[in-house]
């Protein structure tokens, strides 16, 4: 039996066609105006930066909770998005939902600031945290890989050279890349690892922007081993 499929039939096709993409846009608009007014974080947000702590996280001087590492890390800092970038919508997500600073804050810009004696858990165990923090007046959006963040712990080497013991997040497909965006007033909380190693330095985190800058956090003391400097090799039968 054959099936002959008409002129109508092909219009009627095209026409559903249209009013499904129409449909999916129409519900898009909401969040297409709301980020229309993000803007892309840059130097320029962080310049005249006052870090402060966005909340009354407990501190603890004891904190022991250490990790060793004998080659550099792969580490994915996940953030949870307050909208959805509209143009992707294959990429992983997150449930870190950013929070809001609390009013007594003195904090003032975009900053990032590295807390190692808050302890909270993780699903790799206790570790410490980082949080980065929206104070600008503005929407700022930021690039991300499956929502993890392009942020690196570093460490000072022996010559003092600011140098990576994190690998940057790696997209493994186009869906990979998006952004993520953090409202006024609200930071992100993020866990990172503690490291202890037979080398004492001191250790920081930094964020790349989009506009090709680095924000840094705030410079704390640690120790780590001298190979985190180095990628782990790659056995010979995997070459």
């Amino acid at each position: 039996m054959k099936f002959h499929i008409g002129r109508r039939t092909r219009l009627s096709a095209v026409l559903v066609l249209m009013a499904a993409l129409f449909t999916a846009w129409e519900w898009q608009w909401p969040i297409r105006l709301y980020i229309y007014n993000a803007v892309p974080a840059a130097a320029q947000h962080s310049e005249h930066a006052v870090p402060a702590p966005p909340d009354n996280a407990q501190e603890d001087s004891a904190a022991d909770k250490f990790v060793s590492e004998e080659f550099m890390n792969y580490r994915c800092y996940q953030v949870g998005s307050l909208v959805n970038d509209p143009d992707n919508w294959g990429h992983g997500k997150s449930t870190n939902a950013a929070r809001r600073v609390q009013p007594k804050s003195r904090g003032r810009g975009l900053y990032m600031l590295a807390q190692p004696n808050v302890v909270v858990p993780s699903p790799r165990g206790a570790e410490m945290r980082i949080t980065l923090v929206n104070q600008t007046g503005q929407l700022l959006s930021f690039a991300a890989t499956d929502s993890c963040l392009p942020i690196a712990q570093e460490a000072q080497d022996t010559d003092g050279n600011w140098k990576p013991i994190d690998h940057l997040p790696v997209a493994f497909c186009g869906n990979s890349i998006h952004r993520v965006f953090l409202a006024q007033n609200s930071y992100w909380a993020i866990t990172a690892p503690r490291y202890k190693g037979s080398t004492p330095t001191q250790l920081r985190f930094t964020l790349m922007l989009e506009d090709g800058s680095q924000l840094h956090s705030n410079v704390f003391a640690g120790s780590i081993n001298q190979d985190q400097f180095t990628s782990k090799p790659v056995p010979a039968a995997n070459k």
